[in-house]
């Protein structure tokens, strides 16, 4: 490629790839990108980073700039770390780097795979990108039976306890019952039973300045501290209609045990709950809950009944 080259250092991370540390780190590929263009004498036109976005699909906004910038001729170049920083997806990949760029005389750059399309590309280079498609695809069948063969052995995967539990210090994926905010739930499933709805229930909370579990995470681990900083004090006990139903109708609190239906999606890179059960364990071992709110008759097909709330 004749003249000066104009290149684009890009740059991708997703949520996943953090697993792997800095190996693949956004500096990390800066270093290995500006090592790059250095060595071989390149003109650096701008950086692109794409830091928190999947391969699986080329809906990132600096991905797009890059692309606005190579149709209005400012590079001709383009330099990733591999091409599974390019993209995850291979129909797409292969597009770009067999059509598009040569379309446009851009020269494409994959360091670690050693491609360069001024020396041609290698049928290898499909094979790579079909590999890289394929690599999240697994990852979510792995996370799905994962997650599946815990909740099978009773045990419970959660960032943070269900208001009136508190991780079991001595056993992993263990709840008990948590004896400083259990009478919350005993509180809120209370007045359910004497026939309040969940609109009465959330305007007492308020009134009786019940902490919400938002604010006594923040009081124990300092997670949440974006939600209350610059917030009067009332936002620690601004309780909603929809956390309410919520705990209501959460059968860890009825000797159950549910595992939600589990999504791992590849476009995102992200773990999703999906509202469902798929599968419902019973006679967990939270069983202290279920004797007091059996005593009030409160269950969760009663809960979940309209006319409650």
């Amino acid at each position: 490629m004749k003249g000066v080259t104009k290149a684009a250092l890009y740059m991708r991370l997703s949520k996943d790839d953090e697993q792997f540390g800095d190996s693949i780190s956004i500096e990390t590929q800066r270093s290995i990108l500006s090592h790059f263009v250095k060595e071989h004498g390149f003109s650096v036109f701008d950086e692109y980073v794409d830091d928190g976005w999947t391969g699986t699909n080329f809906d990132r906004p600096n991905f797009k700039r890059m692309m606005d910038d190579m149709e209005s001729g400012k590079i001709n170049c383009i330099v990733t770390k591999d091409l599974s920083r390019f993209g995850r997806e291979h129909i797409q990949t292969d597009f770009y780097i067999e059509c598009i760029f040569p379309e446009k005389s851009v020269r494409f750059i994959a360091i670690h795979d050693n491609v360069d399309t001024a020396n041609g590309v290698s049928d290898l280079v499909a094979i790579k990108n079909l590999f890289n498609e394929w690599y999240p695809k697994e990852t979510s069948r792995k996370v799905k039976a994962a997650f599946t063969a815990k909740h099978a052995n009773g045990e419970t995967i959660c960032t943070y306890a269900p208001i009136g539990y508190k991780k079991d210090p001595e056993q992993k994926n263990h709840l008990i019952v948590d004896e400083e905010t259990r009478w919350i739930v005993e509180k809120i499933f209370d007045m359910a039973a004497h026939g309040m709805g969940a609109a009465a229930i959330v305007k007492r909370l308020i009134e009786d300045i019940v902490p919400t579990s938002a604010w006594l995470n923040f009081q124990n681990n300092g997670s949440f501290a974006h939600i209350f900083e610059g917030q009067p004090e009332s936002k620690r006990y601004q309780w909603t209609i929809n956390q309410v139903k919520i705990l209501l109708s959460n059968e860890v609190y009825i000797d159950n045990h549910v595992l939600p239906l589990i999504r791992y999606s590849v476009q995102s890179d992200l773990l999703a709950f999906i509202v469902g059960r798929q599968h419902t364990v019973e006679g967990y071992d939270c069983h202290i809950f279920a004797d007091i709110l059996r005593w009030h008759g409160v269950l969760i097909a009663g809960v979940r009944d309209e006319a409650v709330f």
